[in-house]
C-alpha cells in the first residue's frame, strides 16, 4: 500500500479491505449456504454417481448438515483396504462449524478419501447422521474396521449405525494418553511393538512386558 499508493493504512483497515476483497471475488457466506441446492445439483450432474444430502432446520429453515461424497471416490473404496479413519477438523469461518471425513488407504498406503459432512459441532446427532449416510456408501460388514480418536460421540454414532464393524482407537491418541496422563513415554516402545504385531502370539509376547512395566496402563479399557 506504501509502495503503491504512498499511505500507510492500520492493520484494521488492511484486514477489512481483504475481507471486502474476498467477498467481492467469491461471494459472502451467506450467499455461499443460499447456493447449495444449486451447487448440489451441477456437482450431481458432472460426477455422476456422486451422493450428497443437505439438511435444513425444520423450524427456522436454516442449515444444518451438508454431505458430499464423489462418485470416483465411491467406485473406488471397492478397492481400497477395509480400514476407515474418521475424524473432524474445526472451520474457521463467520459461522465456524466441524469439518467431518473418512479417509482410507490403498494397497501402496496413500490416503483415499471418501466422504465429507460439514456439521456445526461434534455430537452424538452430528456423527450418527454422517455415519448412516456413509452406511449408504460403505455396507456394515464384519470385515470392516473404524479408527478414530477416544470422542465419544464417534463411539456413540458406530454403535447407533454399525452393528457388524469392528471400531478400535488410533495409535497416535492412545500414544498421547499414555504420555500425558499416565507418564510412560519411556515404555513407548513396548506399546509400538505390541500395537504392531501381525500375529497374536507376537502380540501376547509383547504385551506381557507392559503389563510387568506398565501395570496400570495395561489394565486401561
Amino acid at each position: 500500500m506504501f509502495n503503491s499508493l504512498h499511505c500507510s493504512p492500520s492493520y484494521w483497515k488492511c484486514w477489512k479491505g481483504g475481507v471486502v476483497a474476498k467477498e467481492m471475488v467469491r461471494g459472502t457466506t451467506e450467499n455461499g449456504y443460499s447456493c447449495l441446492r444449486v451447487f448440489s445439483y451441477m456437482f450431481e450432474t458432472v460426477n455422476v454417481g456422486s451422493s450428497y444430502c443437505l439438511m435444513v432446520n425444520e423450524n427456522s429453515h436454516r442449515f444444518m448438515y451438508y454431505f458430499l461424497a464423489f462418485g470416483a471416490c465411491i467406485k473406488g473404496f471397492a478397492h481400497m483396504k477395509k480400514v476407515i479413519a474418521v475424524d473432524g477438523t474445526h472451520l474457521h469461518g463467520k459461522y465456524e462449524g466441524m469439518l467431518l471425513s473418512a479417509v482410507v488407504q490403498d494397497t501402496e498406503n496413500h490416503v483415499y478419501p471418501i466422504d465429507f459432512c460439514v456439521v456445526d459441532k461434534e455430537n452424538d446427532a452430528s456423527w450418527t447422521f454422517f455415519f448412516e449416510k456413509l452406511k449408504e456408501i460403505v455396507v456394515d460388514e464384519p470385515n470392516l474396521c473404524f479408527i478414530s480418536d477416544r470422542h465419544k460421540s464417534i463411539a456413540n454414532g458406530i454403535v447407533n449405525v454399525y452393528n457388524h464393524t469392528h471400531y478400535e482407537y488410533c495409535m497416535r491418541h492412545l500414544d498421547e494418553n499414555l504420555c500425558v496422563n499416565h507418564h510412560c513415554g519411556d515404555y513407548l516402545y513396548l506399546y509400538y511393538n505390541a500395537a504392531e504385531a501381525y500375529s497374536l502370539e507376537e502380540f501376547d509376547n509383547h504385551f506381557s512386558r507392559i503389563q510387568e512395566q506398565m501395570p496400570r496402563c495395561s489394565r486401561l479399557p
